[in-house]
């Protein structure tokens, strides 16, 4: 009898381990369940995204800095050879003084005419080339009324056969760049 009573302690004593074992997986279970909290999982969702947002503004910083580098070496770049075009006109014209001076060297007694013909020439090409790059003359003649935006008078003159406020003669020639007076005609007024 003692032995079965000691195999029914035993078995008793089985059942009470398994069901304190039951009860401690229960209560890892909840211990568990209490660390998954709803509000623990959305903190950390937030702090996942948080890091994410972090890292992209970090990335889009990088690439901002890149670009405005990037494009500040480009402007640079072609500020550099902006006025490549020009110049290269300017050799071909400086070329052309270069070939009249070797002409009058190599003659005896070079003519005036001849001379004069070779200045006319270089000086249409040289106008040439300012107009291809938008500079134009500001026509200007004696007898035109003075206008203040493309005018500078520099004398007054006072003369009865010419209206107030005429120009009575050209002094300097003036300049415009695509249509900006980058140099106004200095002339000589009238004033009564």
């Amino acid at each position: 009898m003692n032995k079965e009573r000691s195999e029914d302690l035993t078995d008793t004593e089985k059942i009470s381990d398994e069901s304190s074992q039951t009860e401690n997986n229960n209560k890892d279970e909840v211990k568990s369940e209490e660390v998954i909290d709803p509000k623990d999982k959305e903190i950390e969702d937030l702090r996942k995204a948080l890091s994410e947002a972090n890292d992209n503004l970090l990335r889009v910083k990088a690439d901002a800095d890149n670009f405005r580098k990037r494009i500040t070496k480009d402007f640079e770049e072609k500020l550099k050879y902006a006025n490549q075009s020009l110049l290269m006109d300017f050799i071909t014209f400086a070329d052309n003084i270069d070939i009249a001076l070797a002409h009058l060297q190599g003659a005896e007694e070079p003519s005036i005419d001849k001379i004069k013909e070779g200045f006319e020439l270089i000086l249409k090409q040289f106008k040439d080339i300012l107009a291809k790059h938008g500079m134009k003359e500001i026509c200007c003649e004696v007898g035109e009324q003075f206008d203040p935006n493309k005018h500078e008078a520099l004398m007054l003159d006072s003369r009865d056969d010419m209206d107030n406020n005429t120009i009575t003669m050209v002094l300097q020639k003036g300049y415009t760049l695509n249509d900006r007076v980058v140099r106004p005609t200095k002339v000589k007024v009238n004033k009564k």
